[in-house]
């Protein structure tokens, strides 16, 4: 498994509400895209299976990768994306006179992102791969709470 850190923003910096626009219809794009690929059983890039949990001091990310090696296995960190690739090859005894009854399992090239909506503590991710899982753990830094601002009461000038 390779673990990277790229100081880069991934996606878009400015956090406006274009930006959440963008996204969500990226996200429905993505949506249709995927359900279309599933009618027709081919896809050149699946999604696998994620569980995403936050509390106040970390970030999980738990993926189901079964059947594969931690050198399959690619994890990338941006500035504000999590970003996992690989590639699932199916078994090498591939006979041309089997048939599948059942064919539900995804193979092929696959990709995961995670958009970081808070900042994380770069030198503490961890990542680790046991029992067909990935995890990756992003511990979150504390945000600083907005400060009130005293608002000076001016005295008019007197005229004399």
């Amino acid at each position: 498994m390779h673990i990277r850190y790229r100081y880069v923003t991934y996606r878009y910096s400015d956090r406006s509400p274009q930006q959440l626009e963008r996204h969500y219809r990226q996200l429905w794009h993505d949506a249709l895209r995927q359900s279309h690929q599933a009618i027709l059983q081919y896809s050149a890039i699946w999604r696998p299976l994620a569980d995403i949990r936050e509390s106040a001091a970390m970030l999980t990310v738990k993926i189901e990768l079964a059947g594969m090696k931690e050198e399959e296995i690619d994890v990338t960190l941006y500035e504000d994306a999590l970003v996992v690739s690989g590639n699932r090859r199916e078994d090498p005894e591939y006979n041309a006179n089997v048939y599948y009854h059942e064919a539900q399992i995804r193979y092929g090239p696959f990709r995961i992102e995670v958009l970081l909506l808070t900042p994380i503590d770069l030198d503490n991710v961890t990542a680790r791969y046991e029992n067909g899982f990935l995890w990756v753990d992003l511990p979150t830094l504390p945000q600083s709470k907005p400060e009130r601002v005293h608002i000076e009461q001016r005295v008019p000038k007197q005229e004399t």
